[in-house]
């Protein structure tokens, strides 16, 4: 619905353009017209409006002629008919045509209303070529140039002027020399307006207002599409839409109200005129270029070759020759070389819109209106029609519809890329999941594979370090065996066979307490063993423990102490994280070492200690005391290690030098530590501590 809205806007305006030239004919049909004078005595300008003074002008022609001469009839020229607006050479004296080149005086006696309602009237001036002087009721009024007989006592020059003078009642008399050397066309070739002051100040400041608006406009298309190019450099029809763009900018400030003899003052003619020409060459090049470009890539690229190359051979003649010389070429440049690329331009976008390339009705308007307003330019230029200049609002017409072809084919890409954009965020995401997910299945492997390797060089160590301490440590119960089995096979030992039986079983024993041990101390220091940790309270475990083992050592003739944490704390209940039963291991080994090493008679002390470390957490510490030998310092270090026994101990037979770095590694596996304090001749002291955390309130002392 858009896009038709558009479309009917569009044929509106360009329906408008020749719907205002019958307007213009009638305007120039208020005079009445005899040959050298125009009937206005029933016109009022701020009723009428302004009048084109078109008609039959006299013209006197190889006569340079002022007020005062024609008045005294100082001159032997009988003046001819000519139309105006038209260049002279349109015209006939002698039964051949005038020449482009000469000079000449046209005059024209207007007759206006006798009556004192005329104020001050206003001529509006433009094409006359190229050099001329105005006078009005004999005043010298204007002037473009220097008006010469020659082409060098002639100075050209040509842009609008406004004229303005006090009209007389009756006639009015305008007088106007013209010289002409330097182009194909002279004389008055553009219609003069004559009206109010105030009307013609006006027509004129907005006539200038919107070819500076229309200018300007152009020049921000065409540096905009430029700038898009430059930035995206795979669209080529950008670039030739900007130059297109440019060139219609440079040809409207030369032509019409020449706003850029107004803008650069001392601008020569011929530097005006190179700009007129070249600039309407490279605007129909860069037509053709950009209309293959957009909607005729596949086809044959000879026709823009061929248009290449005239265009180029044509500029290199504008710049290299004087406008005496390439003026002459314009009308056929305009039939055979305009005309085509018009025409192959517009078949082009009809071709397109056939095939649904363009946005049909909106693009086929605009590069009509462009299209109808090159030909109405050719036309006029050419002198064919009398109204002209509208190649700058055809371009503009074209320049909207491509702006919004180029929006909504802009807002497809966008369209198109956002839905790229989200299809590879998708795609991207679904990536970064895959590849998650093969991470972690990667590094779960790896993970597995390190866990593999970690236990595969464990259990090589372990059957290592098995071997070695079971070459060690075998030795002696075997080579004890071997050696009383020997003497009672040999007849050594002849009698108390008995003593040597016990002797062996004693030692089979010590060997099969010894595997045992070992064995269970390879598989902790390999984390091979699997502990049932349960959330257990502290002091009722190890109090349940010392009654436990009790009775044991009171058997065995020992006093047997229990100290636990005072009230206080006991009040404050403290939980560990603990596999119950190799804690109990641990706590029998070392009572069992305290057993071993106590004196008859001796003590020995179970004690459990709460210690706060930080808020709600602290240590347990379980430590059992003896009153033996107790221990060297230089060997306090070592009574963890696998198999050390202390020096001159009578109990080491009875032992497998194991336990205690078997209760080393499981007291690791709570995160905690064991330790000993000894002196010799004091007794020693074994613990260890355990984490534990506290639950409920603390009470003070005494509460």
């Amino acid at each position: 619905m858009i896009v038709k809205r558009i479309a009917f806007l569009l044929f509106l305006c360009c329906a408008a353009i020749p719907a205002a030239f019958p307007a213009i004919a009638a305007a120039a049909g208020q005079a009445e017209w005899s040959v050298g004078k125009a009937d206005l005595t029933g016109w009022l300008p701020d009723r009428d409006g302004p009048v084109i003074l078109n008609g039959a002008w006299e013209l006197y022609w190889h006569s340079l002629l002022t007020p005062q001469q024609l008045a005294d009839g100082q001159t032997d020229v009988q003046p001819i008919a000519v139309k105006v607006p038209s260049p002279w050479s349109s015209s006939r004296i002698g039964g051949g045509k005038l020449p482009n080149q000469g000079y000449a005086t046209y005059r024209l006696r207007i007759e206006l209303p006798t009556h004192s309602e005329l104020r001050t009237l206003a001529l509006e001036v433009r094409g006359i070529a190229t050099s001329y002087r105005l006078w009005i009721n004999g005043k010298l009024r204007a002037s473009n140039g220097i008006v010469g007989t020659d082409p060098s006592s002639m100075k050209p020059a040509n842009y609008p002027k406004l004229v303005f003078f006090e009209p007389q009642a009756g006639t009015n008399e305008l007088v106007v020399q013209v010289a002409n050397y330097v182009q194909r066309k002279g004389g008055i070739w553009e219609s003069i307006r004559i009206g109010g002051a105030e009307q013609i100040a006006f027509s004129h400041k907005r006539s200038y207002g919107a070819e500076m608006l229309l200018t300007g406009s152009l020049l921000i298309m065409g540096l905009y599409h430029l700038g898009l190019y430059a930035f995206r450099r795979k669209e080529a029809s950008t670039l030739y839409f900007g130059l297109l763009s440019l060139s219609i900018a440079v040809r409207t400030i030369v032509q019409g109200q020449a706003i850029v003899y107004t803008l650069f003052p001392g601008l020569p003619w011929e530097i005006g005129v190179k700009f007129e020409y070249l600039s309407s060459i490279v605007a129909f090049q860069g037509l053709l270029l950009f209309a293959r470009a957009e909607y005729g890539r596949r086809l044959n690229p000879l026709v823009t070759r061929v248009s290449l190359f005239v265009n180029g051979c044509i500029s290199m003649c504008v710049l290299f020759t004087p406008a005496i010389v390439y003026t002459y070429i314009m009308l056929p440049y305009q039939l055979f070389v305009a005309l085509p690329i018009l025409a192959y331009s517009l078949i082009l976008f009809i071709r397109a819109s056939l095939h649904r390339r363009i946005g049909l009705l909106i693009n086929l308007i605009g590069m009509a209106a462009l299209s109808m307003s090159i030909a109405i330019d050719i036309l006029y230029y050419n002198h064919v029609i009398g109204f002209g200049d509208y190649v700058p609002y055809g371009l503009l017409a074209f320049l909207f519809t491509q702006s919004v072809n180029l929006s909504m084919r802009f807002a497809r890409t966008a369209r198109h890329a956002e839905k790229l954009a989200e299809q590879l965020q998708a795609s991207n995401d679904s990536l970064e999941i895959k590849v998650k997910k093969r991470t972690t299945e990667l590094q779960d492997a790896n993970e597995q594979l390190v866990q593999a390797n970690e236990e595969m060089s464990r259990m090589e160590l372990f059957r290592t370090r098995l071997i070695s301490d079971i070459s060690h440590e075998l030795g002696t119960p075997l080579t004890s065996i071997k050696g009383f089995s020997l003497a009672m096979m040999e007849g050594v030992v002849t009698d108390d066979y008995l003593k040597y039986a016990r002797r062996i079983h004693e030692r089979s024993q010590l060997l099969e307490r010894l595997l045992d041990d070992l064995t269970e101390l390879a598989k902790l220091e390999n984390r091979q063993v699997r502990f049932d940790y349960r959330r257990t309270e502290v002091v009722p475990f190890i109090r349940q423990l010392f009654h436990k083992y009790e009775w044991d050592l009171l058997e065995q003739g020992l006093s047997f102490e229990w100290e636990e944490p005072p009230l206080a704390e006991e009040r404050r209940t403290a939980y560990a994280e603990l596999d119950p039963v190799r804690i109990e291991q641990v706590l029998a080994n070392l009572l069992s070492n305290a057993q071993k090493h106590a004196p008859a008679g001796g003590t020995i002390r179970l004690r459990l200690e709460l210690v706060d470390s930080h808020h709600a957490g602290g240590i347990a510490i379980v430590s059992v005391s003896d009153t033996g030998p107790g221990i060297p310092p230089d060997e306090t270090e070592r009574i963890f290690e696998r198999f050390y026994r202390l020096q001159g101990d009578s109990a080491v037979v009875k032992g497998s030098g194991l336990g205690l770095a078997i209760c080393k590694e499981i007291v690791s596996y709570h995160r905690g530590e064991i330790g000993v304090e000894s002196s010799p001749g004091t007794g020693s002291r074994f613990y260890f501590r355990l984490p534990v955390r506290f639950e409920g309130a603390k009470l003070e002392k005494g509460a």
